[in-house]
C-alpha cells in the first residue's frame, strides 16, 4: 500500500500544476485567443481514457472479477452515484438555491448561459476511447506496451491539468469573481456527495452478503480504485476486490454520464457522481460538460473527497 503521505504529495502536485497553468495563462497569454488549446484537451483527454481501457482490458484481475463479483460491485457503484447525485440535487436546489449552470439569481442577470461542451459528442468521444481501450487490452498488447499505460495517464493527466489552469488562468479577473461569489458553497458539496455516497452504499447489504458498514467502506471509496481496495485489503480480500472493481466502475461510468447528466439535470449533480476524482482524473471532463463556475466546486469536492477517502475507508472497516 503506497503510504498516505505520498498520495497527499500527489494532491499537492495536481494542485501545483493547475496553480501553474493557470499563472501562466494570466500573466503571458491573457487576452490572447487560443483556439488549438480545446482541441488540444479533448486530444489529450483520449488519450488518458485509451490508456485505462487498455489497463483495464489487460488486467485479468479485474477481467475474472467480472462474473464472480461484478453484480454486488455495480449495485454498489450505482446506488452510490446514485446518492451522491440526489444529495447534490437537494443540496443545490433547497440550500444552495442555484440553477443548473451553478448560477444564483444575481449571477445569471446579464450573463449569457452556454451549454457549451455539453453536446453528446463528448460522450461518444470517451466511449469510444473506453471501448477501443479494452478491445486492445484483452486481444493482448504486447507486455512492455502495456507496462507504458500506467506512466502514459500519469503523464497525460500532468498534462491535462495543466492545460486546466491554462484555461482557467486566460479567464483572469473573471475566475477571481467567480472565486468570490462562489464563497463557502462549494465546501458543501463534498459533505451531500460523502453523504449520499456512504448512507446509499450502507443501503446495498440488504440485499449482498456484506455488513452496512463494509459495503459503506467499499462506497467510501468514491471512485479511488487504487487507495480503497489497499486500504480494505488487511480487513478482507474478498470485499478488497468488490472495492477495486465497484471504484474503477465509478470512475468508467463517471467518465461517460457526466456530460449526460450536466445537459440533462445539472453541473452540480454531474460533479458529485465523480467523487473523489473531481479534481484530478474527471476534472477534464467536468470542465469540458460545464462551466468554470462548476469548476471552482470541482476542485473543492474533489479536494475534500480525496483527503477524506484515507480516513473514512479505514475507520469504516475498524468499526
Amino acid at each position: 500500500m503506497r503510504p498516505i503521505s505520498s498520495i497527499l504529495l500527489n494532491l499537492v502536485f495536481y494542485l501545483w500544476l493547475i496553480a501553474f497553468g493557470a499563472l501562466i495563462g494570466a500573466k503571458t497569454l491573457r487576452g490572447r485567443s487560443l483556439p488549438w488549446l480545446s482541441r488540444m484537451q479533448t486530444i489529450v483527454l483520449f488519450l488518458i481514457i485509451l490508456a485505462l481501457g487498455i489497463q483495464l482490458g489487460a488486467n485479468d484481475e479485474v477481467v475474472q472479477s467480472v462474473g464472480v463479483i461484478g453484480l454486488s460491485a455495480l449495485l454498489l457503484t450505482t446506488l452510490s452515484m446514485a446518492g451522491s447525485l440526489l444529495f447534490a440535487f437537494l443540496l443545490r436546489r433547497f440550500i444552495l438555491k442555484l440553477d443548473r449552470h451553478v448560477l444564483s439569481v444575481r449571477e445569471r442577470r446579464g450573463e449569457e448561459v452556454k451549454e457549451g461542451g455539453t453536446d453528446l459528442r463528448l460522450t461518444w468521444i470517451i466511449l469510444s476511447a473506453v471501448i477501443l481501450g479494452v478491445i486492445l487490452g484483452l486481444w493482448g498488447l504486447p507486455e512492455a506496451v502495456i507496462r507504458r499505460c500506467a506512466p502514459a495517464v500519469s503523464l497525460g493527466l500532468d498534462v491535462m491539468l495543466f492545460l486546466v489552469g491554462l484555461d482557467l488562468g486566460l479567464q483572469g479577473e473573471n475566475f477571481r469573481v467567480m472565486l468570490r461569489n462562489a464563497g463557502l458553497r462549494p465546501l458543501l458539496l463534498p459533505l451531500a456527495v460523502v453523504a449520499g455516497s456512504l448512507s446509499f452504499g450502507a443501503l446495498t447489504a440488504l440485499v449482498l452478503p456484506f455488513a452496512p458498514r463494509e459495503t459503506a467502506a467499499v462506497s467510501a471509496g468514491m471512485g479511488w480504485y487504487s487507495l480503497a481496495p489497499s486500504l480494505i485489503a488487511p480487513y478482507s480480500l474478498k470485499l478488497s476486490a468488490v472495492a477495486f472493481l465497484a471504484n474503477i466502475l465509478r470512475e468508467l461510468l463517471s467518465i461517460l454520464l457526466i456530460p449526460v447528466i450536466a445537459r440533462r439535470l445539472g453541473y452540480l449533480e454531474s460533479i458529485a457522481i465523480a467523487g473523489a476524482t473531481a479534481m484530478d482524473t474527471l476534472l477534464p471532463v467536468i470542465l469540458k460538460s460545464t462551466n468554470r463556475h462548476a469548476t471552482v466546486y470541482a476542485f473543492a469536492s474533489g479536494l475534500i473527497c480525496s483527503l477524506l477517502v484515507p480516513l473514512l475507508v479505514p475507520l469504516l472497516v475498524g468499526i
